[in-house]
């Protein structure tokens, strides 16, 4: 397969950007890398046709006839910010796969502001930026953040949040893959930890995330959850939040102002509000199981370090998203994707697999039925926080180093057209005149990737195993 003439405007392009950076490199704005740029903040269609909608016959396998002859040396990491620890170890894991292939990372945190995350992109793709990865704050952010790399010419992965009814089709080749865990599923999950904690009764309060984002969709895993629990009940409506402790710690005061000791327990809907949550509950003497999700240093330490019989609030589990490998994975793929590698439509949005970090006063045998893989503390520590020297082999990740036996080391499976209801799309949400794409209609060609990726991961290199 051979690069369509859409791609050749978009070389053309990221050379005279990266000209005028070298020129002017100095005075750009926003990619400073450390300074106080990753500490900011608390916690249509466009014209890429179909340019990469290369469908049945070659991404995953094949590359194009051409390779990008320019120099591959640095890839952007565009965070919320970097005081939320999920980012930090997604930053940490794409500085370990640039180093593996001789790349560097920069970095800047936007705050959730989309005019300043855009205004940092242009700036970095200027200076030379070849790979660009991160989320936006709103689902509506994206578009902007995929043009903004499609017009750099430059290969994006985008995680957790996504525009409605678009798909990376719907920008152009250059938006190479968006990627999010299985949200309702692992909501549900982290909400039967919580459950099981509770002894399966008892009230529980409910500390969602922003209201909109993708990420917040575990609301209805809960709600799933719940329908197994006759006994356990939920208070008052869930609270949203930032995602952050300060937000968490203002929404557990004031559920304990409203309900007091009802509580029985606390439903973070990530690790930030969970942490949030467990400072409040120790300033009144409130020793209730606190669940959350991403896997925070600080979290997993506390499900190692503090036992249910310890007299404190404690985290019964969170379900960690693995953001350690998923840094270094957007540097690996972008960066063989500038070696001409071309990912097939069903690698284009893909739900990543992740692991459930329990405390140990509950057994797992309580959740062999839930499709969930589960990890001691210490291990998860030792690998998502390794300084450097983690067990992925990088460049057995990539295609361009290691050809047809390129090795995830994840389990990733495609997001098909029945799934879509958990990336908040819904008829009543969906444009009249969008039309989803047909190839989304051949469930051979998603079995086929689906069956493939299932066999990488089970036949490779699982850290977690």
């Amino acid at each position: 397969m051979s690069f369509d003439n859409g791609d050749e405007p978009s070389k053309d392009r990221r050379d005279y950007l990266k000209a005028v950076g070298a020129l002017g490199a100095a005075g750009l704005a926003g990619c400073s890398g450390g300074g106080d740029g990753g500490s900011d903040g608390d916690d249509g269609d466009s014209d890429g046709g179909d340019g990469g909608s290369d469908g049945g016959d070659g991404g995953m396998t094949g590359t194009d006839e051409r390779s990008y002859d320019g120099d591959i040396d640095q890839a952007f990491v565009s965070p919320d910010n970097l005081e939320n620890d999920i980012w930090q170890t997604f930053l940490t894991g794409a500085e370990e796969a640039a180093q593996a292939l001789g790349l560097t990372v920069d970095y800047q945190g936007h705050g959730g502001q989309e005019s300043q995350q855009i205004s940092q992109l242009q700036s970095a793709i200027s200076a030379g930026a070849d790979i660009v990865t991160g989320t936006a704050y709103q689902n509506s952010g994206v578009r902007s953040v995929a043009e903004t790399a499609a017009e750099g010419g430059v290969p994006f992965t985008s995680y957790w949040t996504m525009a409605n009814w678009w798909t990376p089709m719907d920008s152009g080749p250059e938006f190479l893959q968006y990627q999010i865990p299985e949200v309702v599923r692992t909501g549900g999950a982290t909400a039967r930890v919580l459950f099981e904690a509770m002894g399966g009764e008892g009230n529980f309060v409910h500390i969602t995330g922003v209201p909109g984002h993708v990420g917040s969709h575990r609301n209805a895993g809960v709600e799933r959850a719940m329908e197994d629990y006759p006994d356990i009940e939920r208070l008052g409506d869930p609270i949203p939040s930032e995602w952050t402790r300060s937000t968490g710690r203002q929404a557990m005061s004031d559920f304990i102002s409203q309900y007091g000791d009802d509580i029985d327990g606390v439903y973070g809907q990530n690790d930030g509000v969970a942490l949030g949550a467990i400072s409040v509950l120790e300033e009144n003497d409130m020793a209730l199981p606190v669940v959350g999700y991403d896997g925070f240093q600080e979290t997993t330490e506390l499900i190692r370090d503090r036992s249910a019989d310890s007299g404190n609030p404690y985290i019964a589990g969170t379900f960690a998203a693995q953001p350690f490998w998923q840094g270094g994975y957007a540097v690996v793929k972008g960066y063989d994707w500038l070696h001409g590698w071309r990912p097939e439509v069903p690698e284009r949005m893909m739900f990543g697999g992740g692991v459930m970090i329990l405390n140990d006063s509950l057994s797992r045998e309580a959740f062999s039925d839930l499709d969930v893989s589960f990890t001691e503390p210490s291990q998860y520590l030792d690998i998502a926080f390794s300084d450097g020297e983690s067990p992925y082999d990088w460049e057995a990740m990539s295609y361009e180093e290691s050809g047809e036996d390129w090795d995830p080391q994840n389990l990733l499976v495609p997001i098909r057209q029945e799934e879509f209801s958990q990336l908040l799309w819904t008829e009543e949400n969906k444009p009249s005149n969008y039309e989803v794409p047909d190839v989304y209609d051949d469930a051979d060609l998603f079995d086929r990737v689906e069956e493939d990726y299932r066999e990488r991961f089970e036949n490779g290199q699982n850290p977690y195993a």
